[in-house]
């Protein structure tokens, strides 16, 4: 579990007492046990809501899922540095830093339209 514990085991609590059942199955991603919540919703007390799944076809699907979200925050971020580095003036070879922007730029795009494309099928 990478959040600290204290924490997990305070909202694990706090799920119990909401009336969630802890269920045998835990987060792929954490290893935290997974909660169903009386609306029928299944949640890891760290990452929030969780999908079962029911073949390795519709893994994979969340997995690049998951894959283009990573990308498109790491895309996201590259863009805020380099701005904030154009901005105040630190960047050394500002043609450089526009370069390699425009280029992380391209990245978040076709993240953006592949998940587009995905959540349409």
């Amino acid at each position: 579990m990478s959040a600290n514990r204290n924490e997990v085991v305070r909202k694990m609590a706090e799920l119990m007492r909401s009336g969630a059942t802890m269920l045998d199955k835990s987060c792929p991603l954490c290893g935290a046990p997974l909660f169903k919540l009386r609306s029928g919703e299944i949640i890891c007390p760290i990452h929030g809501p969780v999908r079962i799944v029911k073949s390795e076809s519709e893994a994979v699907e969340i997995l690049a899922d998951a894959v283009l979200d990573e990308l498109e925050d790491f895309a996201a971020r590259r863009i805020h540095e380099i701005l904030t580095s154009l901005k105040s003036g630190n960047s050394s070879n500002e043609e450089y830093s526009l370069r390699t922007l425009m280029l992380w730029l391209q990245v978040l795009k076709y993240a953006r339209v592949i998940k587009a494309s995905s959540q349409k099928d």
